[in-house]
């Protein structure tokens, strides 16, 4: 798959002299897939997606936030939001239930031709918890959490709420809380898997993992398993945004290396931190993506990737970065 995201805005009108250029070039240069939000999913998308060659994914939000259970941070408050998100923790049976459904739903009358599950983790702006010198967070320690904690693990909290469970957690448990709050993501996982294939058999279906160095970081910070994904779904694309979190294009590689062989990897690949012109809101993408940057991100996305990737965003696309993708596609066949 070598593929690209676009935000709704820019696939709103599929008629669009805008958006026809784009999904041209795309093809042109190679990109086989397109990538967006599943509420943009439209019959007219999906069949201007085709007529150039192009699948079409739909990415579908788990526990974004800001409806759904409310997570309790390890200062025992409630979940702070940061720029625009807001997590939501993914314990809650009602909650669980309704998603399933509504993923079902999706996969049954979607016109795309496969999903990707977005924010299937528990909750963690990752974009700027994880840049060097930053302080990741930890969630959830609400009273039903903990129940489930204890029923899970057999641990008592003797009474420890909020930020005091949080710290005996931390200094006395730390393993089972990882076991927990994996297991609960991977239950999940494989309750929406299970309902695609039923209302949908041979639906492709991917998801979205946090980047981290490796598989116990990620388990620790957001219980996500690659392993345990990796035997559930078609494929895992780490978002490896760079720039976003503060690190060299090289680091794109490192993280998908990382991952087991049986994720079959997608990785991202950032085409410009300029945030304001493609969602027409400010958030913070990092330093300029340069050219070079660019390239060298999608050159080390190519050998790790096994020639998969995915380009975030599209609308961050020009001529410039088209030219260097044929020419890192040519390079990387030459070998």
């Amino acid at each position: 798959m070598r593929s690209c995201y676009v935000f709704p805005s820019t696939v709103a009108d599929p008629a669009s002299p805008g958006l026809r250029a784009l999904l041209f070039a795309a093809a042109a240069a190679g990109l086989d897939t397109v990538v967006t939000k599943s509420e943009a999913i439209t019959v007219a998308l999906a069949d201007e997606a085709r007529r150039f060659g192009l699948r079409l994914l739909a990415s579908v939000a788990c526990f974004r936030g800001p409806e759904g259970p409310r997570a309790v941070g390890d200062d025992g408050l409630g979940w702070q939001s940061m720029e625009w998100y807001t997590g939501v923790r993914p314990n809650d049976p009602v909650w669980n239930e309704q998603l399933v459904r509504s993923v079902a739903r999706i996969a049954a009358t979607t016109e795309a031709d496969g999903l990707v599950l977005d924010f299937l983790r528990w909750p963690l702006h990752w974009e700027l918890e994880l840049r060097p010198g930053a302080r990741p967070r930890s969630a959830s320690y609400d009273a039903r959490t903990l129940a489930q904690f204890t029923a899970h693990s057999g641990i008592r909290l003797h009474g420890d709420t909020g930020a005091d469970a949080a710290r005996r957690i931390a200094r006395d448990h730390a393993d089972a809380w990882t076991r927990y709050r994996t297991g609960t993501v991977t239950e999940v996982a494989r309750q929406l898997r299970d309902a695609v294939r039923e209302a949908r058999p041979g639906l492709w279906l991917g998801a979205f993992l946090v980047p981290t160095d490796d598989d116990a970081t990620r388990r620790r910070l957001v219980g996500q398993d690659a392993v345990a994904l990796g035997e559930l779904f078609d494929g895992l694309l780490p978002m490896t945004y760079h720039a976003i979190v503060h690190r060299e294009p090289g680091w794109v590689g490192t993280v998908t290396r990382a991952l087991p062989p049986t994720a079959r990897a997608i990785p991202m690949v950032q085409t410009t931190a300029d945030a304001l012109s493609v969602i027409g809101d400010q958030a913070d993408w990092g330093p300029q993506v340069s050219i070079d940057d660019f390239t060298e991100a999608l050159r080390h996305a190519l050998a790790a990737g096994d020639g998969r990737y995915c380009l975030f965003p599209a609308e961050g696309l020009t001529p410039a970065h088209f030219a260097a993708i044929r020419t890192t596609h040519g390079a990387a066949h030459a070998r």
